[in-house]
């Protein structure tokens, strides 16, 4: 499964929005993250606008989730 696969189940699973999960990031990692750069990860592969999903996104977006989980 790639990143982009990935992340999507993660906010299909927690009912997340594009926009919760940048905030999710952000908090996580201190640096800056918008709903512009999600949806380049999200987008077709064949979208001028996509860009590939990192591994620290999913990795932070997961470590966040657990934080919320946790809360």
């Amino acid at each position: 499964m790639s990143n982009r696969d990935r992340y999507q189940q993660l906010l299909t699973d927690h009912g997340l929005t594009q926009a919760q999960s940048a905030e999710v990031i952000s908090k996580i990692t201190l640096r800056p993250c918008s709903v512009r750069t999600v949806r380049a990860w999200l987008a077709d592969s064949d979208k001028p606008s996509s860009r590939p999903c990192p591994d620290w996104a999913v990795s932070a977006l997961l470590r966040g989730l657990a934080e919320i989980k946790l809360s």
